[in-house]
C-alpha cells in the first residue's frame, strides 16, 4: 500500500465523516470539501494523488468539477473515484465519458472504497515509475 494524497468531496456529512478517518486510518493525507467549488479551489491550489467526488455536489456538481479538472493540462491529473446514489447505466457512462477513473454506487462497503482507492494508487505509481 502507498499512501496518498487524497481529496474527498461530499455534500453529505455523515458519509463525509465516515470516509475521511477510514482513509487516513489506511495511511493517507485527507482533505475534505463539502461542495464542487471548494473541491476545485483546492485541487488547483495542492497536489493531489487521488480525488473522490460525489456526483451531485453543490455549488459545482461533481461531474462539472471532473470537467474542469481535466481540462487543466498544465497540472498533474489526479485518479478521480465519482460516487453516485443514482447508478443508472447513463450516470455511470456520465461520469466515466467525464475522465473518472471509477464510480461506486452509494451505498458501498468501507472495504470497497479502500481496495478501490489502494487499486488506483498502485495503478498511478506503477505509470510514474514507468514513464
Amino acid at each position: 500500500m502507498s499512501a496518498g494524497r487524497l481529496l474527498v468531496a461530499e455534500r453529505d456529512p455523515e458519509l463525509l465523516e465516515l470516509m475521511v478517518p477510514v482513509l487516513r486510518l489506511a495511511g493517507h493525507r485527507v482533505t475534505a470539501a463539502r461542495d464542487g467549488l471548494q473541491a476545485l479551489g483546492l485541487w488547483r491550489n495542492q497536489p493531489f494523488d487521488l480525488v473522490i467526488l460525489d456526483m451531485v455536489l453543490p455549488r459545482l456538481t461533481g461531474i462539472e468539477v471532473l470537467h474542469e479538472m481535466r481540462a487543466d493540462t498544465e497540472r498533474t491529473q489526479s485518479a478521480v473515484v465519482m460516487l453516485s446514489s443514482l447508478t443508472t447505466r447513463e450516470e455511470v457512462r456520465t461520469g466515466f465519458m467525464a475522465g473518472a477513473d471509477e464510480v461506486l454506487a452509494v451505498p458501498f462497503t468501507v472495504q470497497a472504497l479502500r481496495t478501490r482507492v489502494e487499486e488506483l494508487l498502485a495503478e498511478r505509481a506503477l505509470v510514474g515509475a514507468t514513464s
